[in-house]
């Protein structure tokens, strides 16, 4: 199990006059002064992360932890991690909502060896919306590109019925034809900037990690993007659970098999080292 420097911790529930231990155990009182209900993480069958609370499910019951109970983000982070850790071998399903940082159910423990490509820092808008526009355009570009020769060839074959005489104006049809081709394709990928600047702006509004320094990894037995508060030196996302990546002029970003993205800006590394990082990457996934 990945993250198991953490310590315990307490969060209390006042609207629900609820405490709740996490830790080697998930607890809960009802009212301090009575036994509290003791979990083995194994006994959770539901947690979701929604905007607001997080839900536990155990059987038929259903514990509600709103967010605004927690100290600090750092504090919610802590307990974010120390849970989706605990549950990532369970078997359970975990629902989490927007995140600019892999969730922690894809972690797992790693000795670290000095030949790592590391990095600290904060994200910043463009990394992450060139990484949304790649991401999305690698997925489509194949139907686009088709589309838009469909269009261009409908187009020729428009101003040819309309204008007659194709002997002596094809070549102007045809360039009419190309620059409805582009223009198609510029008009996708202005739609797809649109796109990312709102997912930037959701991942602003719900994910708490946004403000945090943030500890990029790449080494021989996995990578990983992890808030620098919960990260204690040996966790990696394996190399197997990795299904492609593609590269930005700003980042490099990593795909997982739950279709999380790992998302590891260039800026933290120097120049020289760059291209070695993508290759490194390239030796162990394919590239999108």
């Amino acid at each position: 199990m990945a993250f198991d420097a953490l310590p315990g911790m307490r969060i209390t529930a006042e609207m629900y006059r609820q405490t709740f231990i996490a830790g080697d155990y998930f607890a809960v009182f009802e009212d301090e002064s009575d036994t509290p209900d003791v979990y083995n993480w194994s006994d959770i069958t539901l947690y979701t992360e929604e905007d607001k609370r997080f839900v536990i499910g155990i059987d038929r019951i259903e514990y509600i932890i709103p967010k605004n109970c927690f100290e600090s983000p750092r504090h919610l982070i802590q307990f974010r991690t120390l849970a989706e850790s605990q549950l990532s071998e369970s078997g359970v399903q975990l629902k989490t909502g927007p995140r600019i940082v892999p969730p922690k159910y894809n972690y797992r423990s790693a000795d670290l060896p000095d030949n790592v490509f590391s990095g600290t820092g904060t994200y910043v808008e463009k990394e992450i919306n060139a990484g949304s526009i790649a991401h999305v355009y690698g997925k489509f570009k194949g139907p686009i590109i088709f589309f838009s020769v469909l269009a261009g060839i409908a187009a020729f074959i428009c101003f040819w019925l309309i204008g007659g005489e194709l002997e002596e104006n094809w070549i102007y049809y045809g360039a009419i034809s190309i620059f409805v081709c582009i223009g198609i394709i510029v008009l996708v990928f202005l739609v797809f900037c649109i796109i990312a600047r709102h997912r930037y702006a959701g991942f602003l509004k719900h994910d708490i990690s946004t403000a945090e320094n943030i500890v990029f990894l790449v080494a021989p037995d996995g990578f990983g993007a992890i808030e620098q508060c919960v990260y204690s030196g040996k966790e990696l996302i394996p190399w197997t659970n990795a299904s492609y990546f593609y590269e930005t002029k700003y980042s490099v970003a990593i795909v997982c098999h739950d279709k999380t993205v790992c998302c590891i800006p260039k800026r933290f590394f120097q120049k020289s080292s760059q291209n070695d990082l993508v290759d490194f990457i390239a030796g162990r996934v394919d590239q999108d």
